[in-house]
């Protein structure tokens, strides 16, 4: 199979457990960022596609497994390109061309339709479903016979190659935007039990459609709302961990991604870094990604402050201008509770001793009971 196709196995009968129904992923969508097989899930079932006539089920023969796959095609053959990219002037309309492909030894009825990409809270890519009207890259497509309809037959064993266009508006604004092209079969199965339920359920893949429309490119990421608290150990001499929240968002028109480092220092002492960071992905253009990092072996001296360091990284296929390093800083108070306890302690049970031993000892210049006068001087005749 060519690096840059995209295949799915989908095993009947669908028939859930009523726990899995609602924590197991149902919707699996599949995208490419460097590669078209990268996985992105959805946690709730979508309907078929509402902006297009719906297809039935797909179904296949007795060995119940239906796989299915997509990818990029040109005069009817797959070829080798891993997704869609093309740099283009407002207003201007691409032409381009996809397969979809059966593998099963049974006709297959697939949905195909073009949906908008997005970041999730953490960041990660992710395609609206298929009942959300597209507003972007994907609402520029249109779809050529014979997937004009918003589905097509695939016959055993076969590929249907479908050509479509990309029209991009003059009011568009310059710079990335990311969709995905989406073949994808739905099954309809039952909750066990008295009260069974049927539910219905789409499984998609995915290969991606990049434009990046012309015009002066801005590449910059901003680090913002960053908060840190600390939490110390019951050892008074010990290091606890700081736990430092913020945004890093997409401030600029190209998708972008980050090398992050976190640090913690105080007005003295040494310097704590978070260990084992990953890189944020690829932030389209608006997206952002908040993160939570602890940063252990914080020696707590009071008051400190947290630092965010972001470097942009840009996708390896993309010419982007330079960026500036992003920073975002939040100062808290890291206190030895535990050894301030301790001290507090100590104070209080030396006032204790000391006013103890004061107790216990007569004033100054008071007799004790039973002891005789001092005799006075005697006078010597000399």
């Amino acid at each position: 199979m060519h690096p840059g196709f995209a295949r799915q196995v989908l095993r009947t009968p669908p028939r859930w457990p009523a726990r899995s129904f609602v924590t197991t992923l149902l919707v699996a969508a599949l995208i490419g960022i460097s590669s078209v097989s990268s996985a992105l899930a959805d946690s709730t079932p979508t309907p078929s596609p509402s902006r297009s006539a719906s297809p039935p089920a797909a179904t296949a023969s007795g060995a119940g497994n239906i796989t299915f796959g997509i990818g990029p095609s040109t005069k009817k053959k797959v070829d080798r390109r891993s997704n869609f990219n093309t740099l283009t002037p407002r207003g201007t309309v691409v032409t381009d061309e996809v397969a979809v492909v059966n593998f099963t030894t049974a006709p297959l009825t697939l949905n195909l339709y073009a949906a908008d990409a997005l970041n999730g809270a953490d960041g990660a890519l992710a395609l609206r479903p298929a009942a959300v009207a597209p507003v972007d890259a994907a609402k520029w497509v249109t779809f050529g016979a014979p997937g004009a309809k918003g589905f097509v037959v695939v016959p055993a064993r076969s590929s249907v190659y479908v050509p479509f266009t990309v029209t991009v508006p003059t009011t568009a604004y310059v710079g990335d935007h990311l969709a995905g092209i989406i073949a994808s079969t739905v099954s309809k199965g039952q909750t066990p039990g008295e009260r069974s339920t049927q539910v219905t359920f789409e499984q998609r893949i995915a290969v991606r459609l990049g434009v990046r429309v012309a015009g002066v490119l801005d590449a910059r990421l901003v680090v913002e709302n960053v908060t840190a608290s600390y939490a110390g150990t019951l050892n008074p001499v010990g290091r606890g961990t700081a736990v430092v929240t913020y945004t890093v968002r997409n401030a600029g028109n190209v998708r972008l991604g980050g090398r992050q480092a976190v640090t913690v220092s105080g007005i003295v002492g040494p310097t704590a870094s978070a260990v084992g960071l990953t890189d944020i992905p690829l932030l389209l253009p608006g997206g952002s990604a908040t993160l939570s990092v602890p940063v252990e072996d914080v020696l707590p001296l009071g008051w400190m402050t947290a630092t965010v360091t972001v470097d942009a990284l840009a996708a390896a296929s993309d010419a982007n201008p330079p960026t500036t390093q992003a920073q975002g800083t939040a100062s808290f108070w890291a206190i030895p509770w535990t050894l301030l306890a301790l001290l507090l302690l100590i104070v209080l049970g030396l006032a204790w001793w000391l006013r103890r031993r004061r107790a216990e000892s007569p004033p100054a210049g008071r007799r004790s009971a039973g002891s005789s006068a001092t005799p006075p001087p005697r006078l010597v005749d000399a």
